[in-house]
C-alpha cells in the first residue's frame, strides 16, 4: 500500500530497474494514486520470478491486497496481507525489509478498521526488523514508529506513544530540514497526543509550528490542514483562548470550502 506521493512517508515508494514486472508495475500506478500511510521502502527489482515462485506469490498478492485497500475492501485486504507475509518470508527470510512493510501493511489495514490493539503487534514487529535491517534514519523506520505511535496514542498509551513521535520527529528534522511538510506532519501527531492528555501548554507551540511551516510550504496531500486547525483550536479552548479558537475555526471552515469547490 503506497503513501504520499507528494514527498513521502508511505508504505510503498517502489524504484524498479529494468522492465518493470506485471505485479510491480501494478502497484507502482495504485502508489502514484496516493494510497498508504507511513515511510516508504523501496522494493527490489531482481531478475524475474518464475510463476510459481514465492517471490512472484508475495507480488502478486501484494497487488491484489493493494488494489482492495484502495477500494476501501479493508478486512478483505488484510486477509490477503496474511499470504503475501507469510510469501515474503518465504521468498526472503523473516528479517527482510520486504517482510516489515506487508507486516506494516497489515497494521495500518487493522487501524483503518478501528482495531488499533491488533494492529500493535504488526507494527512493533515491523519497526523490530527495519531496526535491525535498516540504517537507523532509514524513511521505513520513521514509518514504523509514526503507525506505531498511532496505535498507542488510539489505546491511550501515550507514554509509550511520545518517544516514538520524539524519535521520528528528529529523523525527520535532521534529514528533511526543519521546515519539511514532513516535519508539520511529525508536530501534529505529537502535538496530538499532548493535547490528547489535557497538556495544552506543551502541544500549542506544537501546533503553531506545524501550522507556520504549512503556511509557508507547497501545498501537500498528507496532511489535513483543516483538521490540524481544529484540534489547535481545541487547544487553545483548554488554555482560555476562545477568540484565537474561534480565528482558528473559521479558517479551517474556509479551506473546507475551498477544497469543496475546487474543480
Amino acid at each position: 500500500m503506497p503513501q504520499r506521493t507528494d514527498s513521502p512517508p508511505s508504505p510503498l515508494f517502489l524504484r524498479n530497474r529494468g522492465t518493470p514486472r506485471p505485479a510491480a508495475a501494478r502497484i507502482a500506478w495504485l502508489m502514484s494514486a496516493g494510497m498508504v500511510v507511513g515511510c516508504a521502502l523501496p522494493v527490489r527489482a531482481e531478475e524475474p520470478a518464475a510463476a510459481d515462485s514465492p517471490d512472484r506469490t508475495w507480488q502478486e498478492l501484494t497487488a491484489q491486497y493493494t488494489l482492495l485497500y484502495v477500494n476501501t475492501q479493508y478486512a478483505e485486504a488484510a486477509a490477503i496481507a496474511q499470504r503475501a507475509e507469510a510469501a515474503a518470508e518465504r521468498a526472503f527470510g523473516p528479517e527482510d525489509a520486504r517482510v516489515a512493510q506487508v507486516l506494516n501493511d497489515e497494521g495500518h489495514l487493522f487501524q483503518l478498521q478501528g482495531d488499533h490493539v491488533r494492529a500493535e503487534p504488526f507494527h512493533r514487529r515491523a519497526l523490530a526488523i527495519r531496526e535491525r535491517a535498516l540504517a537507523p534514519d532509514d524513511p521505513g523506520v520513521v514509518q514504523s514508529l509514526e503507525n506505531l505511535a498511532k496505535a498507542y496514542q488510539a489505546q491511550d498509551r501515550y507514554a509509550d506513544a511520545e518517544p516514538l513521535c520524539k524519535r521520528a520527529l528528529a529523523i525527520l528534522e535532521e534529514k528533511m530540514g526543519r521546515n519539511h511538510p514532513q516535519v508539520a506532519d511529525g508536530l501534529g501527531h505529537l502535538a496530538q497526543g499532548y493535547a490528547r492528555q489535557g497538556r495544552a501548554a506543551d502541544a500549542e507551540p506544537l501546533f503553531r509550528r506545524a501550522l507556520a511551516i504549512l503556511d509557508t510550504a507547497p501545498p501537500v496531500t498528507y496532511v489535513d490542514v483543516p483538521a490540524l486547525l481544529e484540534q489547535y483550536a481545541e487547544c487553545l479552548r483548554q488554555l482560555g483562548r476562545a477568540s484565537d479558537a474561534e480565528a482558528a475555526v473559521s479558517r479551517a471552515a474556509a479551506l473546507r470550502r475551498v477544497s469543496r469547490d475546487a474543480p
